[in-house]
């Protein structure tokens, strides 16, 4: 990365690194970056990077080696987002811009996209298809916390699934992403529901009207992993109050204000069901503080 021109330069970077794949959130502004030949040779990365643009000002590239399309790129508001392989190119985000970047193994998603050239020629259009990568991504690039094991080869599929999705699958590839598009869409309502604990309207109806679902398609998401909408909402909430009464930065706010904080309004019940599921009543786990058992 080097200073672009006289611009200010600013750079603010979440990611998330995964085998083969990787996704990121950046807001930049007065940077270049610029990929040679010798990069291209000794780093021998093929993978496929989607660009989006998801706000401010627009990304020039200049790309070269490619056997189709313009040299000239600009990833802007509404328009498509931007694939690109292992190509030399040329990058500028003179004033401050915020996107996405999205990688993933070229070898993993050849065979299962319909017309990868038409793709790095032209791009990706907007979609909702890319907006649930988009989501999703997002949701691994921010502080989440570490994935490891089964948990982190399923999130790396879902992103690879929703990657050829974006593009444009096969017809032998669409079925076989089924799965993963609906993990993504109760990822994001998950997301949502974290968001919004202590919002007075939370519900299964307010959630799905949010998303564009109907409340039974929502149902139906939780059932598919075995959960259910109501128990979550609870979970959480719980997991909530937990963590702020472990947390000593946190000990002048009383335990009736927490409750209230991570979304219940009936302080009785509140009461009932945490010990029900920490097997300790909110004043002994304040009391032990972080050394508190969690479920």
């Amino acid at each position: 990365m080097d200073r672009h021109e006289d611009e200010r330069m600013a750079f603010d970077f979440s990611l998330r690194i995964m085998p083969n794949a990787y996704a990121s959130f950046q807001t930049m502004s007065g940077m270049a970056n610029m990929r040679q030949k010798t990069h291209v040779a000794l780093d021998g990365n093929d993978d496929l990077c989607l660009l989006v643009h998801r706000g401010g000002h627009p990304i020039q590239m200049r790309l070269h080696d490619r056997r189709h399309g313009r040299d000239e790129v600009t990833v802007g508001p509404g328009g498509p987002a931007h694939l690109r392989g292992n190509e030399e190119r040329y990058s500028a985000w003179s004033l401050e811009s915020h996107s996405q970047v999205i990688c993933v193994s070229r070898a993993q998603i050849t065979a299962a996209v319909g017309n990868l050239d038409h793709a790095l020629d032209n791009g990706v259009p907007q979609s909702a298809a890319l907006d649930l990568l988009c989501g999703y991504a997002r949701t691994l690039a921010s502080d989440i916390g570490p994935l490891g094991g089964e948990a982190l080869l399923q999130a790396r599929k879902t992103l690879t699934d929703l990657f050829i999705l974006a593009i444009g699958p096969g017809r032998d590839a669409m079925e076989a992403t089924k799965d993963s598009a609906r993990a993504a869409k109760l990822a994001r309502i998950k997301e949502d529901i974290g968001n919004n604990l202590a919002h007075p309207d939370l519900s299964l109806d307010w959630i799905a009207g949010r998303h564009g679902l109907s409340p039974r398609a929502v149902r139906d998401l939780f059932y598919a992993s075995s959960a259910n909408f109501t128990d979550h909402v609870l979970a959480a909430r719980l997991e909530r109050a937990h963590q702020r009464l472990c947390d000593p930065r946190l000990a002048h706010h009383s335990i009736t204000a927490i409750a209230y904080q991570s979304g219940f309004g009936d302080l009785s019940w509140f009461n009932q069901a945490f010990r029900r599921r920490y097997r300790m009543t909110p004043s002994e786990v304040r009391r032990f503080g972080p050394a508190a058992p969690s479920a």
